[in-house]
């Protein structure tokens, strides 16, 4: 095969070249997109029961619809919260899970739980949507609050027109809230005239309420039957007349009740700069490319932007676009300066010309290898990248052993032509071997499950691409271009006889001179090799021995190591969170975000704050997700990361705000989590049955929490009780006057939130009417009190003489996970990592005497972390089994493999040695760089153990064919390293702490190995091999010298 490609080199080279021309296409017609596409397998159901406490949201809602989802196969975890007028259930599948099926079978499974719901509650919503990020995130700011109301229609036009934008799947309006026809009753005047809220109720459901008409036909035609008196504006409902008056009696709405169309009360409230904003979320459909989805934006914005009113300013809060150039930027740099380093890297061991072809692999192998990655669902990301920056010194590994086994030829006094093609023909098997070694060892995290498997699953298939296509190129290009050199200098000798012994190949480099800018100092190194080689394999059992007690006292230092999951990502953009007790107005919440607002703008390095109360800032990042509540507001804080140290930031503003606010506010500021979301990274899940005890147990776990150093924001997801009106109607009441429960209940949610009666047709919109009642006085109790309820004979009774209503407390929220109450308790932390005080506290928890019936249960990135561990661990024996395999069918010895395998220990143990002199914690990128090593190790050893047996098989004694095949593999072995080390080398020191740990394990695992496998291969094959000679002794078998 390769004597064809060679014979044949123009057509060889033309298939190249079309290759590499299809492959930079490729390249420049990929997605563009910050992180790879991770398949959400989260769903949630959502049901609202007005009035409804979270006992009975739970008892009559949450319940009946776990039960019935719980039936659908594939469920990982079901958890759900059940709160006061709504239930939220959260469904997570397996991995392996059918993901559209299983949602189909979800909406099945809720739509015929409906018939056991309550008759009050909403119809359940089912959302498997939930990874939709924002593409674009545009505020637009105003002077004054009264402003924004005025923005409602132009915000509908920019949303119906952003919508139509290819590439958006929808966009939202945050801080406007709904509007509603609003009727205000008039409590005192219907005292008065001692009529029920009912008749008002009832009088609107009459004249909204109807059944189609239907059609009629008419000779040929068919006619649509419709029927006028729709209400077309809050007018026209306060004319409606009221029903069931006495004899003689005429009133309409607006005689006992204020009608207004208005806005719902305000629950969001956003600032930017100190002046109210409302916000335009454009969200992206699923695989859109990212900058050419921000032109077409930015195309429609340019042509709406000047019909807007004089008063509004637009500003970008956030954009994809943005954050993945400022990412590609550095990536894109460090694969310059890798790719720099390389050629720098060959050129100190080749001549010019040769490490530029040996250099020409990269491009070549990286192009070539992304002609399928379109076609594998894989886009351009920072994994893709941070894949290239890998493998970016391991594809220059074949070109030099090739081109330096080209050369061993030449210096032996072959011609061009054999020295091309027996020199690859030499090396072909190994380079094989060693690629496909190397690929198993990435590839099986292209099996990794869950989320963290679709986040790195671009890096297996880039890499293992590049790598084959790096084979492809070394033993077709690189025989080409010597061979074609070698003639080209003989040539202009005028003599075809003479043998070349260039050392370099390349033009002008002549005679047995070692190539490159250290070749003589390499060349000096490798006669000292040679010489110091024979004193180790005097004592081969000592001195592998020796190294493998070197290599294993490395990995005493993994108890020193720490343990983290994700490092946070260094992003310009902060958050600070806001949670204020239970029972606290909006208008407090709105106040807190502002004072803290204005404190932020003010501090060195911050750029510009915008400020959320009532809920987080719009879903911009994939490990945020949205939240809303009126105790609950966000800071969004961009900074400069040039003139602010992020981290220690987030300890002074915590310690600054805290001293602001009382100490009942929970102040957490944070940067941006990486990886797959985990949220605080210390949980525990506390479950059992009674609320009370669940409720004691979680005070105490977090009692020891607050005692750990490194801990801050410790809370449990239930919080503080809230404060409510407690109803206690007197059974023998209501049954003297007739009253039922719900009419009671109906009546007190008019006198509290308003009640829903019916809708109103706006446009295209419909708009609730809804009951309110008008407070009598600044307490709402004396109001509940004096409400006319219906009676079931007709009559008409005050709340207050069918029973007692007094002030009280109830659990804010209760929360199941797998339909049992569980409380979760978590923790942010600071200065320490997660681990060592999840160590603290699991020393803590084995003094502490749980009750019977209840568990305590780690969650967050413990559990997260353990899980991919767990699966990395299984993959890792995956990695080693199937390089073993791999080399046990090249050498066909059970032995050999084992040897060559030695080197993956010391290289662990070199890793190891690394993390713990950078001081950088074992995490998953840590152990995806051990796990690489594998791969890379190995191609020094097979390629040395196939030169000894080569040697052998020339009939040269042992210990001189080890020698001699240590010598040959010295200088190859040092420049590959070099260009592996030297292509990871600007990843490592500029990547950020994701990157980092990786790129130390990878070089320091290299380091160590390759000082210590050209000492010990060399011994173990000689005590191997002599253990072989014995054993042929014994069996009468010639015994090779």
């Amino acid at each position: 095969m390769i004597a064809k490609l060679l014979k044949y080199r123009k057509v060889t080279l033309l298939f190249f070249v079309m290759a590499v021309v299809l492959g930079v296409f490729n390249i420049f017609t990929l997605k563009q997109r910050e992180n790879p596409e991770v398949e959400i397998t989260y769903a949630m159901v959502k049901t609202v029961y007005p009035g409804a406490s979270p006992e009975k949201v739970e008892q009559f809602v949450t319940r009946p619809l776990e039960d019935k989802i719980k039936e659908i196969s594939g469920i990982k975890v079901l958890t759900s919260t059940s709160a006061a007028n709504v239930s939220v259930i959260q469904v997570e599948l397996k991995s392996d899970t059918d993901i559209r099926r299983a949602w189909d079978s979800l909406r099945q499974k809720v739509q015929s739980a409906q018939g056991d719901l309550p008759a009050d509650a909403q119809q359940p919503e089912v959302n498997d949507d939930l990874s939709k990020i924002a593409a674009q995130i545009l505020h637009f700011v105003v002077d004054t609050p009264e402003e924004l109301e005025a923005l409602r229609t132009t915000m509908d036009s920019w949303k119906k027109q952003l919508a139509t934008v290819p590439g958006v799947s929808n966009v939202e309006v945050v801080g406007l809230p709904e509007q509603e026809v609003a009727i205000t009753l008039d409590t005192e005047k219907l005292d008065t005239l001692r009529l029920p809220w009912g008749i008002v109720a009832q009088s609107l459901k009459n004249k909204h309420d109807r059944v189609p008409l239907g059609t009629v036909d008419k000779g040929a035609k068919q006619y649509y039957v419709n029927m006028g008196g729709e209400w077309k504006s809050a007018e026209d409902i306060a004319n409606t007349e009221l029903l069931g008056l006495p004899p003689g009696s005429a009133l309409k709405i607006k005689d006992v009740a204020d009608v207004k169309l208005r806005s719902k009360k305000k629950e969001v409230s956003i600032l930017h700069k100190g002046k109210p904003v409302l916000d335009l979320v454009i969200n992206s459909e699923k695989g859109t490319d990212v900058p050419s989805l921000q032109k077409r934006i930015d195309t429609k914005v340019a042509e709406l932007e000047p019909k807007l009113p004089a008063n509004v300013k637009i500003e970008s809060l956030f954009t994809q676009k943005e954050s993945l150039d400022h990412l590609f930027n550095e990536l894109g740099r460090e694969l310059l300066m890798g790719i720099l380093s390389v050629i720098v890297v060959c050129s100190l061991g080749l001549t010019f010309g040769t490490s530029l072809i040996v250099a020409l692999a990269i491009p070549v192998s990286i192009t070539i290898g992304f002609i399928p990655v379109e076609a594998m669902g894989i886009d351009l990301n920072q994994i893709t990248i941070v894949a290239l920056v890998i493998v970016l010194g391991i594809l220059v590994d074949d070109a030099i052993v090739v081109n330096d086994n080209i050369q061993r030829r030449l210096q032996l006094g072959d011609d061009p032509a054999t020295a091309s093609l027996e020199g690859s023909r030499d090396v072909a098997i190994s380079i094989l071997t060693a690629t496909i070694a190397t690929a198993a060892a990435f590839l099986p995290l292209f099996f990794l499950q869950g989320n963290i498997g679709s986040f790195i699953r671009p890096l297996p298939v880039v890499i293992s691409l590049s790598l084959a296509a790096s084979m492809a190129m070394s033993l077709t290009i690189v025989p080409i271009f010597r061979q074609w050199v070698g003639e080209r200098r003989l040539r202009r000798k005028g003599s075809k006889a003479e043998p070349t012994k260039a050392a370099g190949g390349a033009p002008g480099s002549e005679g047995t001179e070692t190539p490159g800018l250290l070749g003589k100092p390499i060349a000096r190194l490798s006669a000292f090799y040679g010489k110091q080689i024979h004193r180790f394999l005097r004592r081969p059992l000592l001195t592998g021995l020796a190294a493998l007690l070197l290599g294993t006292s490395a990995f005493g230092l993994m108890p020193l190591l720490g343990v983290q999951y994700f490092p946070p990502a260094e992003k310009e953009e902060m958050l600070i969170d806001f949670k204020l007790p239970s029972g606290r107005q909006f208008a407090e919440t709105e106040f807190t975000i502002r004072k803290a607002a204005a404190w932020m703008e003010e501090q060195p390095g911050v750029r510009f704050v915008s400020a959320y109360a009532g809920r987080t800032a719009p879903h911009f990042y994939y490990t945020e997700a949205d939240q809303t509540g009126i105790s609950i507001g966000q800071l969004f804080v961009k900074v400069d990361m040039k003139q602010l140290n992020t981290k220690a930031a987030v300890v002074q503003w915590r310690e600054q705000l805290k001293a602001m606010f009382p100490s009942d506010v929970e102040i957490t500021p944070r940067e941006l989590e990486q990886g797959p979301p985990v949220g605080a990274p210390i949980a525990l899940r506390i479950s059992g049955s009674e609320l009370s005890e669940l409720r004691q147990i979680s005070a105490d776990v977090q009692a020891m929490l607050k005692d750990i150093p490194g801990t801050i924001s410790v809370t449990d997801d239930v919080g503080e009780a809230m404060n409510t009106y407690e109803v206690e109607p007197d059974p023998a009441k209501l049954n003297v006057f007739g009253v039922n429960e719900k009419e009671l209940s109906t009546t007190l949610r008019i006198a509290t939130e308003g009640l829903e009666v019916s809708e109103m047709q706006k446009g295209e919109d419909l708009i609730d009417v809804t009951l309110y009642a008008k407070m009598r006085s600044s307490d709402p109790l004396e109001t509940m009190k004096k409400m006319y309820v219906s009676t079931q004979k007709g009559g008409t009774v005050q709340m207050r003489e069918l029973g007692d209503i007094r002030t009280s407390q109830m659990i804010k929220s209760i929360h199941h996970r797998d339909q049992t109450r569980t409380i979760t308790v978590r923790s942010y932390t600071q200065d320490r990592l997660a681990d060592d005080i999840v160590k603290d506290l699991q020393a803590k928890l084995g003094s502490y005497n749980v009750p019977a019936g209840y568990s305590i249960q780690f969650g967050g990135e413990n559990e997260e972390r353990n899980e991919a561990f767990a699966s990395i661990g299984k993959l890792s024996v995956i990695v080693i089994l199937l390089i073993y395999i791999i080399m046990v069918m090249q050498f066909y010895s059970l032995s050999i493999p084992l040897l060559i395998l030695s080197t993956v220990y010391l290289a662990a143990g070199g890793a190891i040695i690394g993390l713990f002199l950078s001081g950088s914690p074992i995490g998953f990128m840590a152990l995806m760089g051990l796990v690489s090593l594998a791969g890379i190790v190995v191609r020094n050893g097979i390629i040395l153990i196939e030169f000894i047996e080569q040697a052998r098989e020339r009939g040269l004694p042992l210990y001189e064919a080890v020698a001699e095949a240590g010598k040959a593999r010295l200088r190859p072995i040092l420049l590959t390293t070099a260009t592996a080390i030297g292509g990871l080398l600007p990843m490592t020191i500029m990547g950020g702490n994701l990157w980092r740990p990786m790129g130390i394990t990878i070089i320091s695992g290299l380091l160590y190995s390759t000082m210590l496998t050209l000492i010990v291969v060399p011994s173990l094959f000689v005590i191997l091999q002599k253990w072989r000679d014995k054993r042929s002794a014994k069996a009468g078998k010639a015994v090779h010298p």
